[in-house]
C-alpha cells in the first residue's frame, strides 16, 4: 500500500506501475473439478397374466452406477490465502453401487358389490453400496373404491441412501465465520455505574445459563465488555465413518367426488402421514453448533462436544474451533395431515357465463421433532411443531373466476398464530429487571418480557389477466392489504433480522404491484 507506484506526482491512479506488481498481490481462487458418472441399466415391463379384475402388470430391472468426483483446488484454494474464504482441499474418490429392482400390481377386485376396485402395488429394491453395504426398501400400496365416488388408500415404505461423495471424500477444510457466544456477558447485563456484571440487568434464558456452566463456561464470568462476537475457526469435511440414512414412512386418507349432480363439481379429501428418517446425514454451521449446545433445553446436545475453547483465562474462554463435519442425525419425524378441497362450478351473471373454481390446500402439523443421542445414551431431543417456521396450520387459497378471455385470481395464505417455546419463555417480573432487548424493563415497563409470539397471519394477493391467441397481459398486486410482517425478539428466535423473522412465509416488501406481458412469434398455420 506504500508502493510509490501508487502515486505518481501530481496524480492518483490507484493502480501499480507493472503487472509483476499487480501479480503479487492479486490473484485467483480457481477449482479444476471434474465429476462423472457412469450407469448401465436395463428393465422389463408388461402384463404377465390375467386375473378376474384386469392385467397384473410387473416390472423388473437391474442398474450398475459409478460415481466418481476429482475437485482439486490451486494453492490459493488448498490453503485459504484469500481473506474470508476458507481452505478448501477438494475432494478426490469413487464408489459403485448395485441395484435391483421390481414392481408388481395386482386389480384383486372390480365392478363387484363393495368393491368397485381393490388394487394392490408391491415394489421393492435392493441396493449394494461398495462402501456402505447393502440395505432392502420396500413399498405398499392400497388403493380400495367401496363406491366409485370413494377412495380409500394407504401406503408404507421404506428409502435407503449412501453417504455421496462430497459427504465422503470432501477433504479437510479450515476457516473463520463470525460466532455469537452465549456464554459471554452482553452488553445490557453489564452496570453503566459499576462496570460490572449485574444479573438484575440479564435478559438470558436461564438454560443457556445452566449449559454454559454445564460445559466449563461461567456465563457471570466470561466477560469481554460486552463483546460477544468472535471471528472463530470452522472446521469441515467428509466423515468416512457415516451411516447411510433410512426412512420409515406411511400414510391413510380418502379421496372423495361428490357423486349427486353433474352441474357442479365438488372433491375432497385428507391423508395422514408420518415419516421417520434415521441417521439423517446434515452439514451443521458453526452457529448451529453453539445455538445447539447452550440452548439445549435438555442440557444433553450431542454438539457440546464439537467446540473446542481456551479454558487458559477463566475470564476469557474464547471459541478455538467448532467441528463441523458431517454427522448422522438419530432420528427426525414429521407427521401431519393434509386436506384437499377443490369447487367448480358456472354461474350466469347478466347472462354471461362464469366459471368459478376454489382450490383449498390445508396442512395440520402434528410433529415436527429431532433426536440426537451422544456417546452415553443421553437424549437430546428438540420438538418445533406451533413454533416459528412450523405452524399448526398453513392453508393456501386459490379463488379463480374465468370469463372468455379474462381470468381473476384471488389468492390468499394463513399461517396460524405461533407461541413461544413455553420452555424458554422468560417470567414477566424476575427475568426482566433490567433492560430488555423488546422492553424497556422498570419502571416503565415493570410486566413484560422479550417477546416471540406471532398472530394468525394472512397475505392476499389478486391479479387479472387476459389471453389472446398470441399474446398475455396481465396484472395485479401482491400483499394486497399491505400486511406488515410479524416484529419479534431475534435473540427468542432464529433465522430473525431487525426484529423479523427471515424465510417463514412472511413478506417482507408490503404491497406490490406488478404487470407482465407475453408475445409469442411464428407457429403459424
Amino acid at each position: 500500500m506504500f508502493a510509490a507506484s501508487l502515486y505518481p506526482v501530481g496524480v492518483v491512479t490507484g493502480d501499480f506501475a507493472t503487472q509483476a506488481e499487480r501479480d503479487y498481490l492479486f490473484d485467483g481462487r480457481n477449482f479444476d473439478t471434474g465429476y462423472e458418472q457412469t450407469i448401465i441399466s436395463a428393465y422389463v415391463t408388461g402384463d404377465i397374466f390375467e386375473m378376474p379384475a384386469g392385467g397384473v402388470a410387473f416390472g423388473l430391472g437391474v442398474e450398475h452406477r459409478n460415481d466418481d468426483i476429482a475437485s482439486l483446488p490451486d494453492d490459493v484454494a488448498r490453503d485459504g490465502l484469500f481473506f474470508g474464504f476458507f481452505s478448501d482441499g477438494g475432494a478426490t474418490g469413487d464408489k459403485d453401487t448395485d441395484e435391483i429392482f421390481a414392481e408388481v400390481e395386482l386389480p384383486l377386485l372390480a365392478g363387484v358389490p363393495a368393491f368397485e376396485e381393490l388394487t394392490v402395488n408391491l415394489s421393492t429394491r435392493y441396493t449394494d453400496d461398495e462402501i456402505y453395504g447393502s440395505g432392502n426398501t420396500e413399498s405398499f400400496k392400497l388403493g380400495w373404491r367401496p363406491v366409485e365416488s370413494l377412495l380409500i388408500r394407504g401406503t408404507f415404505g421404506t428409502s435407503f441412501r449412501a453417504p455421496n461423495l462430497r459427504e465422503v471424500f470432501l477433504e479437510n477444510q479450515s476457516g473463520f465465520n463470525n460466532i455469537f457466544d452465549p456464554c459471554y456477558v452482553p452488553e445490557a447485563a453489564i452496570n453503566p455505574i459499576t462496570g460490572g456484571y449485574d444479573p438484575t440487568l440479564d435478559t438470558r434464558d436461564q438454560n443457556v445459563l445452566t449449559n454454559c456452566l454445564a460445559n466449563g463456561v461461567d456465563p457471570t464470568l466470561a466477560n469481554n465488555g460486552g463483546f460477544n462476537v468472535f471471528s472463530t475457526e470452522i472446521s469441515r469435511g467428509g466423515a468416512p465413518d457415516l451411516n447411510a440414512e433410512e426412512s420409515e414412512s406411511w400414510s391413510a386418507g380418502f379421496s372423495w367426488d361428490q357423486p349427486f349432480s353433474n352441474a357442479f363439481g365438488l372433491a375432497l379429501s385428507a391423508t395422514y402421514y408420518e415419516i421417520d428418517v434415521t441417521q439423517t446425514i446434515i452439514e451443521p454451521s458453526g452457529q448451529f453448533i453453539v445455538n445447539d449446545c447452550y440452548g439445549s433445553l435438555t442440557g444433553n446436545s450431542v454438539f457440546c462436544s464439537r467446540i473446542d475453547r481456551d479454558f487458559s483465562d477463566p475470564t476469557d474462554p474464547q471459541l478455538r474451533i467448532l467441528d463441523s463435519r458431517f454427522l448422522n442425525r438419530d432420528l427426525e419425524t414429521a407427521r401431519g395431515v393434509d386436506i384437499n378441497l377443490a369447487f367448480d362450478d358456472t354461474f350466469t351473471i347478466f347472462d354471461r357465463p362464469i366459471d368459478v373454481t376454489w382450490d383449498i390446500t390445508a396442512n395440520r402439523m402434528l410433529e415436527r421433532s429431532t433426536l440426537f443421542i451422544d456417546d452415553d445414551g443421553n437424549q437430546d431431543r428438540n420438538t418445533f411443531q406451533g413454533e416459528l417456521g412450523f405452524p399448526d396450520w398453513s392453508v393456501r387459497s386459490g379463488l379463480r373466476f374465468d370469463y372468455d378471455n379474462w381470468r381473476l385470481t384471488w389468492d390468499t395464505t394463513y399461517l396460524s398464530s405461533i407461541k413461544q417455546d413455553p420452555d424458554a419463555v422468560d417470567d414477566f417480573s424476575e427475568a426482566i429487571t433490567g433492560i430488555g432487548n423488546t422492553c424497556f424493563g422498570p419502571p416503565n415497563d415493570v410486566l413484560c418480557r422479550d417477546y416471540a409470539d406471532i398472530d394468525n397471519y394472512f397475505l392476499h394477493n389478486v391479479s387479472v389477466y387476459y389471453y389472446g391467441d398470441r399474446w398475455t397481459l396481465g396484472a395485479g398486486i401482491r400483499n394486497a392489504f399491505d400486511q406488515n410482517p410479524p416484529v419479534v425478539d431475534c435473540n427468542e428466535v432464529g433465522g430473525c433480522v431487525n426484529n423479523t423473522p427471515l424465510g417463514r412465509g412472511y413478506d417482507l416488501r408490503g404491497r406490490t404491484f406488478f404487470m407482465n406481458a407475453v408475445v409469442s412469434f411464428g407457429g403459424g398455420e
